[in-house]
């Protein structure tokens, strides 16, 4: 469990077990003091690869005040905790507002999705609805590859032999509403190989690691999988209503993408929407 930083800020406290120990931090951002993590042992030596927690992105102000208001998330689950708003902002009782978990920043509410407040948009003067445009990463949680009956690495290999994904728990269905249209969705990737026939990627119904072999299913070929890789708004449009949950690859290629203990952003989504 994450304690907080040292007390010079260059190193993580863990509690495991009854032993508190000081880590150093890999990754961009330090976990929120209590959650659970993730620990590498490498030789001697001890490493926190991040948190292993899932929340939710999506919340509702469950009461006003200053300089903070309580949110629910996700909505409906009776979870409250007191967060600040954006400079400016009017929150009302019952907005829907996206959540920050990362970094310095956490706890923090980053937008107003849906006011109660909003009143019918006026046409802009060509004549057309005003559009609200939002854009936002997700890191996947976890990742790894299925061969001959067992997840056995963390590495996601796009290859015949391989079944393997990244998952993101509900963050992009918490977030994203149904009734967005998905701009762009980019996916991305970092190949420590990269040869042979096109990789394959397609969708998955998994919230986390399923245990046994995932079905990853809508499969196209990726002509140029490096860096940051356009797919398919289609692809936006199931995950943000959880009809799908994440990305993964089956059958093709043969390409060894970085998971999430490597990289972390490994598998991350870009995806820009407007409502």
């Amino acid at each position: 469990m994450f304690a907080g930083p040292s007390s010079d800020g260059t190193q993580a406290l863990v509690n495991v077990d009854d032993r508190q120990l000081t880590v150093p931090a890999l990754g961009g951002s330090w976990p929120i003091v209590g959650d659970r993590v993730r620990l590498l042992r490498v030789g001697k030596q001890t490493l926190l690869l991040g948190s292993v927690q899932q929340r939710s992105t999506q919340g509702r102000v469950n009461a006003v005040g200053s300089p903070k208001c309580d949110i629910e998330y996700p909505p409906g689950s009776g979870v409250v905790e007191a967060m600040s708003m954006p400079k400016g902002a009017t929150p009302e009782v019952g907005d829907l507002v996206v959540i920050n978990w990362d970094g310095e920043a956490a706890r923090t509410v980053t937008a107003i999705v849906s006011s109660q407040s909003e009143q019918p948009k006026p046409p802009d003067p060509g004549g057309q609805p005003v559009q609200t445009s939002f854009r936002q990463k997700f890191t996947a949680g976890d990742s790894g590859s299925f061969q001959n009956g067992r997840w056995w690495t963390n590495l996601v290999y796009a290859s015949a032999s391989n079944k393997s994904a990244y998952f993101y728990g509900t963050k992009v269905a918490d977030t994203i509403p149904d009734n967005a249209t998905i701009d762009e969705i980019l996916v991305y990737l970092s190949p420590t190989r990269n040869s042979g026939n096109q990789p394959r990627i397609g969708t998955h119904g998994y919230t986390s690691n399923p245990g046994a072999a995932p079905t990853i299913s809508n499969l196209l070929s990726l002509p140029n999988a490096s860096g940051w890789v356009e797919l398919p708004t289609s692809f936006g449009d199931l995950l943000k209503t959880g009809a799908q949950w994440g990305v993964g690859f089956d059958g093709a290629g043969f390409a060894i993408f970085r998971g999430t203990q490597t990289d972390g952003q490994a598998g991350a989504l870009d995806i820009s929407w407007h409502v």
